[in-house]
């Protein structure tokens, strides 16, 4: 992992708000899975589409990320 992308995850952290989302599940809570914007999809864990609330976290507006579901379809870059 690049030291540019560890930083980000870093200080980004705790500005997620994956765990409140509808489609957030036990898997991921399980496995601490945060920051799909920046680390991409879930590997392991299987849901169903809830609801999205990636339009309205604070590291979406701070990094001028534009997707949503990024727990099911990846990273920003990787749904360029």
């Amino acid at each position: 992992m690049s030291d540019n992308r560890q930083k980000i995850i870093d200080e980004n952290k705790r500005k997620c708000i994956c765990e409140p989302c509808p489609s957030y599940t036990e898997c991921m809570r399980a496995g601490s899975e945060l920051l799909f914007c920046v680390t991409g999809k879930s590997p392991d864990c299987i849901f169903e589409k809830r609801g999205c609330i990636c339009p309205t976290c604070p590291v979406r507006a701070i990094l001028g990320l534009k997707k949503a579901y990024y727990c099911i379809k990846g990273a920003e870059q990787e749904q360029q």
